[in-house]
């Protein structure tokens, strides 16, 4: 059950209820406590009902009890409580709007599912719904969605969901109607493991973007198994039929909604079928059970009580939504749907129209409410009655879309908004006739009435004030009424009312008067005085010219205004307006708002009336035609002006702009075909275009193969797009003709295509959000003038304009050999695109194409006519068989030896860059063939020669295979050869001899090495003996043990990353440690490793035997046994987290645009290294290698102490060698161990805190800056690092803390556990070793250091030169410190124990007895 709130919890209220009786005593209850308590109960058990009233009234539709469960359009948003909207829901007839949950944890989406839902008539919308996983939880039966309503032509829609994982409507199987559409859900899976073409019947391009990459993903049962085995989980998917020409058809793809449920794929010939795949009845749609089917195909009909399936509704029934069959009662009782609120008023607008029920007539039909039907439009168009209105916004304007009849009065109150003239144009403009008056107040947007194009009558049946019948009221703005050419208008009750319209005059209301045919009006209803008084109402024409007209500006000139008071008049303004056509009104669409396209131009009047006045307007497009007219600017109480009317003109040409969207491709390897868009600004006519190019020569240079060793660093070509041929071709001598043309554009990915589709998505986000957000009304904001200085924008000379074209010097140049284009030059009419033949292969073309326009007389002849060139470079495929090589012989032949040569490719696909020789014995059974590759550098240095060295005796097969910069040619014919034998001497004759002067030279060295020993060297007792590890002579035998698995019970899944001995695989263990089957991780040997080195693996991977802590990596098993050895671990998902960290970074090239962890996660990511470290320092373990690198996050982002030195070959970076000897992380050291070789937990607590150091700065470098010898002097020294930026006080004062210079100082990783515990999760108190029995004690019994027990910070006795080994010189290497053999770093073997020494806790060795405290030397 849905998790719902307290008031949807009637249990919960009872327990309250009882507490205060049932607790012992009456305890911490009182009398006021349970008055309260009732009241709370008594507004919940009210809001229940009220709600569950509301839901049923709202929700189901009424049907006399026949369809219970038929639910009508919902919009469920913001609260969970929201979703009992759909509680015993079966099918909603309309559509399902889930959207805006932002703040809801996903714990209350656990428990909410309605599968009693099975189909959706219109659409299903789910739009930022934060913390749902999976749809298929809500909606585990939902099998049909028809799609009779789409969203912008989409029937299901899944829109920036942020959390949602997967859809896993597993039992959806038919979308009848509409497209998919699936964008920017960045966690998404399992979306491309559907084939969406088997559930939407309307074929067309699903538009699938954004969502989480497969190879993040799980995959479809069967996992790599076959197509016979059945997945991990038991069962096994079908595969996907590949499409023709997909680029994923030669790869197999499963469908499955997610790892549990695959997609169901009925037989062929089967419309729906049941779960054991038997095809159900034709009249099925989205399955059948027990005959029975789940959603009608057709037209459900209640027969007896029973629902029945027919293709047609029987005699008497109507059909209702092409889903079901009602009776003519039920229709008419149907309320108006969701949707249509705003459009139909009729709260009962359902009709019969022929067979069917319906809520709007079809094409030239009108709505009859009172007889409930559907009537023929008259002759002169369909008739729309609509009752009165009051239009204050743009959603009110709406309403009134198509009306012709207005049954009541029309006021008009817009205050202000974007774009309102426009939106009354476009809802208004059909009114013809209002039965009662019109009233027009306050709008301050309105120039002009004009959006009322097709009113006629005005009846007055009801008047304002039982009086007036046409009121126009304090509009600001207003300046006319309507253009009166071809109008007329009949008035025939009531008065005018007109007051306080500064800005129309009162000779505009006197036109009304005429053509209405009213009577004179007096002042109280028409004021003189409050009409049009802040404007010039007595206007005289202006002539204006033009004297000069350029691509960009234009100089008008008038005769000036003359006023008996020239300080009257302010200034002058002209009014311009870009007009394709030559049908511009003065008033037509204006907005006093702004954005109706007029542009302003203010003029200042001049002092001297004898000369005309002059402006120069500028700023304007090139080829384009303006209207314009010029008015005269007064003070506001002068009643005379003057204005000019609406005059044309049109700019010159100029140079056009380039062509966009140039597309260059190729599907052979001698052709290009090349797209492009015309140019965005022609400035004329464009009559033509210049395609143009030339071989690209600086990529073929032979420096690429000097600074390349291709054989160690194989190139990786791109690859190539690949088109279809278009149907027409150009050649050099082509001529336009008339012929019809296909237009590619349009196909997907073309250039056209890519236009629209953005244009789409814009257009569907816009949709999305005008539907889903409630507007709330603002204010608006006063726009003011800007004051330009037109004087900087005077050009010194508009009529010589600079020409930036680029000169088009490229010839038609083709090789003399072979023909091909080595530049060319073609011009293209009447096409945008052109297919170029006869081009060379593999080789790079730099593309250019301009676009050239129409001379326009005379004054044009001077003036640039083709753009700059719009430039590609593109490479032709490669030719097959262009980089075989022929003619490969034996050059000389000797003693082990052959010398190859062979001939060059003539015209390889570029360069060759190496050549692969491959040779085998023919003379045993199953011999591998050897690669050998040399570079062509090489080749070419040995006179294009190779010999081949070493060759043992015996037949030879060889060939030999080129690779070009275009990837790798065939190979040459097999050529044979012999290596004879060479008899002059044996194997076994070398071996004697070799055997007799060992002994010689052992007889003559041994006394001699005795007598000196005897002479010089130092008597044996006043030598001290100091025992030590020495590797090599660690055991080289692995004893199985109990933690032995079986090979059989590792199954390999994929690789991870590279270890230190080998490679890392994820795999899955089945029956090992108690549990059937578990991920791991799988760590292997090199194959080429030695058996040393495989022991000393085991051996490493052993010391994690006596683990077994939350917080430690747990090792599972171990296969010794066969080869290879492998390490079964408990598997890190998140890998280690130096890694993860850095996966945060926006610069880092693994990154998800995840957010970096917060301040939380770092300290409890913190709390969970120091409880494993405290667990590691209770067995007297001493790490002296934590670091981020060797941390392990998991899949739940729980951090564990892991790899113990296993991963040191990963980040060998991190470490500092000198000479051939062991590596040291100094930067992680503390500095006793830097100085003196100790190693202790005090030790790991210093480098715990350069881990904080690390998680705070999302695994930046230590002490950045300094050198590796500036390191290890700085923190011997007693340097620390700073804080980083934006570090919190208190994870910089644990850095702090951990850093202090003396061992004992430092706290313990128990003591930094305690400091962090208030941080951590709840998780943490039930697995953590600081809360459980061994830690309390050990928490409890930790020894306090005294004067009697050994210092764990005093270095133990070094054995050999430690001061050679620690030495601060130079270092011949990079990143290298130097350590002696005997001084080995990374992680101990086990040491044989001496009777004259004593062993650490972790097997190392010390010169003497110790406290048990866990101290180690180098």
């Amino acid at each position: 059950m849905a998790a719902t709130g307290f008031f949807a919890a009637p249990q919960r209220r009872f327990f309250w209820c009882c507490y205060c009786f049932c607790k012992p005593n009456g305890s911490d209850c009182s009398w006021t406590t349970l008055a309260w308590t009732i009241l709370i109960i008594l507004l919940g058990l009210t809001t229940d009902i009220v709600g569950h009233q509301q839901f049923r009234s709202d929700s189901i539709v009424p049907s006399g009890g026949e369809h219970n469960g038929i639910c009508k359009s919902l919009d469920i948003r913001n609260t969970v409580d929201q979703f009992e909207k759909l509680r015993r829901c079966t099918v909603v007839e309309g559509f399902v709007q889930i959207l805006l949950f932002d703040n809801v944890n996903e714990s209350l989406f656990a428990n909410i599912s309605f599968p009693e839902l099975t189909e959706i008539t219109d659409y299903l919308l789910l739009y930022r719904v934060n913390g749902l996983r999976s749809l298929g939880q809500l909606f585990p039966n939902l099998a049909v969605i028809r799609g009779q309503k789409k969203f912008f032509g989409y029937a299901f829609v899944v829109f920036e969901m942020s959390s949602l994982q997967e859809i896993g409507l597993y039992s959806l199987t038919d979308i009848t109607q509409g497209q998919i559409r699936i964008d920017k859900n960045p966690s998404l899976c399992f979306v491309n493991s559907i084939d969406w073409d088997l559930i939407a019947q309307e074929k067309g391009e699903h538009f699938i973007r954004s969502i989480k990459p497969e190879n993040e993903c799980p995959i479809c049962p069967p996992n790599d198994a076959g197509d016979e085995e059945s997945g991990s989980n038991g069962i096994a998917c079908p595969l996907a039929v590949p499409k023709p020409g997909s680029e994923d058809a030669h790869q197999k793809r499963y469908l499955c909604w997610n790892t549990q449920h695959c997609q169901k794929v009925c037989p062929k010939g089967c419309s729906a079928c049941n779960d054991r795949d038997e095809c159900c009845d034709p009249n099925c749609l989205g399955g059948c059970k027990n005959s029975v089917c789940k959603v009608c195909r057709n037209f459900t009909v209640i027969e007896n009580g029973k629902r029945q399936c027919k293709d047609r509704c029987p005699e008497g029934l109507y059909k209702y939504l092409g889903r079901r069959c009602i009776k003519k009662e039920e229709c008419l009782k149907l309320k108006r749907p969701l949707d249509l609120h705003g459009r139909i008023q009729h709260e009962y607008p359902y009709k019969i129209f022929h067979d069917a029920c319906i809520v709007e007539c079809p094409a030239n039909h009108m709505d009859d409410f009172v007889n409930h039907t559907c009537v023929p439009c008259s002759p002169g168009g369909c008739k729309k009655e609509c009752p009165s209105a009051n239009v204050d916004s743009i959603a009110s304007a709406q309403q009134l879309r198509g009306c012709t009849h207005i049954t009541g009065s029309l006021e008009i109150q817009i205050r202000g908004g974007r774009n309102i003239v426009n939106e009354l144009e476009e809802n208004l403009s059909m009114i013809e006739e209002i039965d009662g008056y019109i009233k027009i107040v306050r709008s301050f947007p309105l120039v002009s009435l004009n959006f009322l194009k097709n009113l006629r009558v005005i009846h007055g049946n009801t008047l304002e004030s039982q009086k007036y019948v046409f009121v126009v009221l304090d509009n600001q703005n207003l300046q006319d009424l309507w253009d009166w050419k071809n109008r007329t208008l009949r008035i025939e009750k009531g008065k005018l009312f007109f007051h306080f319209n500064p800005k129309l005059c009162y000779s505009k209301i006197e036109i009304l008067r005429e053509n209405a045919k009213l009577g004179n009006f007096t002042e109280l209803e028409v004021a003189s005085t409050s009409n049009g008084d802040k404007i010039a109402c007595n206007v005289a024409d202006m002539v204006v010219n033009m004297s000069t007209i350029t691509s960009r500006a234009v100089i008008l000139k008038w005769k000036p205004f003359n006023m008996d008071d020239h300080r009257k008049l302010l200034g002058y303004v002209v009014y311009s307006i870009e007009a394709p056509e030559r049908n511009i009104k003065m008033y037509d669409g204006r907005d006093a708002c702004g954005g109706d396209g007029w542009r302003v131009d203010d003029v200042s009047n001049q002092e001297d009336n004898n000369s005309s006045v002059t402006y120069l307007l500028t700023q304007l497009k090139p080829y384009t035609q303006y209207a314009y007219y010029v008015k005269t600017y007064t003070v506001a109480t002068e009643r005379s002006g003057a204005q000019s009317n609406i005059s044309y003109f049109r700019t010159s040409p100029d140079v056009p702009s380039k062509p966009v969207n140039m597309q260059v491709s190729t599907n052979t390897s001698d052709s290009l075909f090349i797209v492009w868009l015309p140019p965005v600004n022609p400035h004329g006519n464009v009559t033509h275009y210049i395609v143009s190019g030339h071989q690209h020569k600086d990529m073929n240079s032979e420096e690429l193969l000097n600074n390349r060793d291709y054989c160690r660093d194989p190139l990786i070509s791109p690859k190539q797009p690949i088109i279809s041929v278009p149907i027409t071709l150009a050649t050099p001598k082509s001529k336009s003709n008339n012929t019809c043309m296909c237009d590619d554009e349009m196909k997907p990915g073309g250039s056209k295509f890519k236009e629209e589709h953005i244009i789409s998505q814009i257009n569907f986000e816009d949709e999305l959000h005008n539907q889903v957000y409630i507007k709330k009304g603002g204010t608006t904001e006063r726009r003011k003038r800007d004051a330009v200085d037109y004087d900087n924008q005077f050009p010194s000379n508009f009529d010589n304009q600079q020409d930036n074209t680029v000169n088009n010097t490229i010839q038609n140049v083709t090789d003399k050999d072979t023909g091909v284009w080595e530049s060319f030059n073609f011009p293209v009419y009447g096409k945008t695109e052109l297919y170029l033949t006869n081009l060379h292969h593999f080789t790079l073309y730099n593309i250019h194409v301009q676009a050239c326009r129409k001379e326009e007389g005379v004054e044009d002849t001077n003036r640039a006519k083709c753009s700059d060139i719009q430039i590609k470079t593109t490479r032709t495929l490669k030719k097959n068989g262009a980089d075989n090589v022929t003619h490969v012989h034996i050059a000389n032949q000797s003693l082990g030896m052959v010398t190859l040569a062979w001939e060059e490719p003539v015209e390889p696909n570029g360069l060759i860059l190496t050549y692969q020789i491959e040779y085998k014995r023919m003379d045993i059974e199953d011999s591998k063939p050897i690669l050998v590759c040399i570079t062509r550098k090489h080749f070419t240095n040995q006179r294009k020669t190779y010999t081949l060295t070493q060759l043992n005796p015996g037949n030879y097969s060889l060939r030999l295979m080129a690779t070009s910069q275009a990837g790798n040619g065939d190979y040459s014919p097999y050529i044979y050869f012999l290596i004879e034998e060479f008899h002059s001497i044996t194997t076994t004759q070398i071996l004697l001899y070799g055997f007799a002067a060992m002994v010689v030279i052992l007889v003559i060295v041994l006394p001699v090495l005795y007598i000196f020993r005897r002479k010089f060297g130092a008597p044996v007792p006043s030598m001290k003996l100091i025992a030590s590890v020495n590797p090599e002579y660690v055991s080289t035998v692995y004893v199985p043990d109990d933690w032995e698995v079986p090979r059989k019970k590792i199954e390999l899944i994929k690789e991870l990353g590279q270890g230190s001995f080998g490679m890392v695989y994820e795999g899955i263990a089945r029956d090992i440690r108690g549990k059937p089957e578990i991920r791991c991780a799988v760590k292997t040997v090199n194959e080429h490793a030695t058996n040393r080195e495989r022991i000393e693996f085991l051996n490493e991977a052993s010391v994690m035997k006596a683990f077994d802590t939350a917080h430690v990596v747990r090792l599972l098993g171990v296969v010794s046994q066969g080869q290879p050895t492998l390490v079964i671990m408990e598997l890190m998902a998140n890998g280690d987290l130096k890694s993860y960290l850095r996966s945060h970074r926006p610069d880092a090239e693994t990154y998800t645009g995840r957010t970096p962890p917060t301040l939380k996660r770092i300290l409890q990511m913190a709390i969970e290294i120091a409880d494993g470290m405290a667990y590691l320092a209770a067995k007297k373990f001493v790490h002296r290698d934590l670091a981020a690198r060797n941390c392990m996050v998991a899949e739940d982002l729980t951090v564990k102490i892991g790899d113990f030195g296993m991963t040191r070959d990963i980040y060998e970076t991190d470490y500092y060698r000198k000479g051939t000897k062991g590596l040291l992380p100094v930067r992680w050291m503390a500095p006793e161990s830097l100085k003196d070789g100790v190693f202790t937990s005090s030790s790991d607590v210093w480098s715990y805190g350069v881990v904080l150091w690390e998680m705070a700065t999302l695994a930046s470098q230590p002490y950045q800056g300094l050198s590796n010898d500036q390191v290890l002097r700085y923190v011997i020294d007693g340097g620390v690092m700073e804080r980083p930026e934006n570090c919190p006080d208190k994870l910089y004062s644990l850095m702090r803390y951990c850093w202090q210079h003396k061992p004992l100082a430092r706290p313990t990783f128990l003591e930094l556990a305690g400091h962090l515990v208030d941080e951590a999760s709840p998780d943490f108190t039930q697995v953590s070793f600081y809360h459980s029995a061994a830690g309390i004690e050990a928490r409890n019994s930790y020894p306090t250091p005294s004067p009697s027990q050994d210092d764990p910070t005093t270095p133990l006795r070094m054995v050999g030169d430690l001061d050679e080994d620690f030495s601060l010189g130079s270092s011949e290497g990079e990143s290298e410190l130097e350590v002696g053999t005997d001084t080995r770093i990374d992680f101990p073997g086990f040491a044989a124990n001496s009777k004259d020494s004593a062993t650490a806790a972790n097997g190392y060795v010390s010169g003497h007895p110790t406290n048990g405290t866990a101290t180690t030397q180098c």
